[in-house]
Formats: structure tokens, C-alpha cells, sequence
């Protein structure tokens, strides 16, 4: 499926290699439920290093993009990039926030804004990882055009399994891309259908 996420990010912030794909994620969910987060790692066909990322890609009920959320990894490397997109329109000036919880926000700086998505980026190390695990929620404030704060929410429930597991397999994306493909197909007939009865009872 090609998401705003995967869109957006291969010709940019992704330029190192990793490949995206996308998923719902919901609000909150219980722990044993399968997490919306995902991980999966590829090596760069230059350097030869592993490169690996954890993510999670937040929509609507209907399909609309709202945010993604990206921890990347490369091999060798300490150092480690937390990676957001969120949807154009947004001010560059002062950039977006993102908190763990009520943990003090950060302030990413927008990095490039493709035709599908803008995205900033963050250098972290493992006390952001470790704060993500413990956490609940990661909120991320964004200004649109007219100055008003956006809040997006990911959830951090299931995200410390996936960190720590192993990454996916390429048969096991494939067929949760094609879960996620139907779902939000399944959404969109459904919420189309209303629309049309809405309509109906009008007239």
C-alpha cells in the first residue's frame, strides 16, 4: 500500500535505505492485543550496515494520515534519529513538539516537507528509548496555518515487545499490509454508506 508515509519518506528522510510500511494505530489497546507498532531492518546496498526501524503510522477511523512516528537505527552507529511526519499545512516556525506522558516536551526542527507530508527529526539516545518504554502515550503538537495547536497521539502500549523482538519478516509485512489495506477499505465503504443513507433520510 502505498501510504503518505512510505510516499513521503523514501525520497527523503529515508534516503539511508530502510523501506516503510504502514498501520492504523489505535489509541490504546491492551498489552496482550497485537501492538500497532512495527519493526523491520534492511541493509544499505553501499555501506553494507543494517539499518533498522521501529514505527508506528496513526490514522483515522476513515484512513486519513495524522502522523507516523519513526525510530531509526544503524548499525555501528550509538547515536539514533526519532523520525515524525505529519501532514503539510502545517508552520515550520516553531517546529512540532513531542512528551512522553507529562515527561518535559521536545522540539524536533522540520527537516524537508515533501508533497504528502512534513517531516522533522530528532537526534536521541537511549533515555528518550527507555522513557518510550515506560511509557503510556506519546502526544505530538504541530501549528496549522492559522496557528492553532494539532495534538496527535500514539500509543506506547506494545511498543517495548516490538523494540526489543525480533524484526518482521518480509511475508509477514505483505500480509499485514494487506490486513491493513482492507480494513481501511472496509472503513471507507462503510463510512461512504452512511453518507448515502444520510443523504437518502434528506431528501
Amino acid at each position: 500500500m502505498k501510504s503518505v508515509l512510505k510516499r513521503g519518506l523514501l525520497g527523503c528522510a529515508f534516503g539511508a535505505g530502510v523501506v516503510l510500511s504502514s498501520f492504523a494505530g489505535a489509541p490504546a489497546i491492551a498489552q496482550e492485543e497485537k501492538s500497532p507498532w512495527e519493526k523491520f531492518c534492511n541493509v544499505h546496498p553501499n555501506t553494507k550496515k543494517e539499518i533498522c526501524a521501529t514505527l508506528i503510522e496513526v490514522r483515522t477511523n476513515t484512513g486519513q494520515f495524522l502522523t507516523s512516528v519513526v525510530i531509526q537505527e544503524i548499525e555501528g552507529e550509538a547515536r539514533k534519529k526519532l523520525i515524525i511526519s505529519v501532514p503539510t499545512g502545517v508552520l515550520l516556525q516553531p517546529g512540532l513538539s513531542v512528551r512522553i506522558d507529562d515527561n518535559k516536551p521536545l522540539q524536533p526542527k522540520y527537516s524537508i516537507c515533501a508533497p504528502n507530508a512534513c517531516i522533522a527529526e530528532l537526534a536521541i539516545d537511549d533515555t528518550f528509548i527507555n522513557a518510550m518504554k515506560q511509557g503510556g502515550e506519546m502526544r505530538i503538537v504541530v501549528f496549522n496555518q492559522y496557528g492553532k495547536e494539532n495534538l496527535f497521539k500514539a500509543t506506547l502500549i506494545g511498543f517495548t515487545k516490538v523494540y526489543d523482538g525480533a524484526p518482521m519478516t518480509l511475508q509477514e509485512r505483505q500480509e499485514r499490509q494487506q490486513q491493513l489495506q482492507s480494513e481501511l477499505q472496509k472503513k471507507a465503504d462503510e463510512a461512504r454508506q452512511k453518507l448515502i443513507d444520510a443523504q437518502k433520510q434528506g431528501q
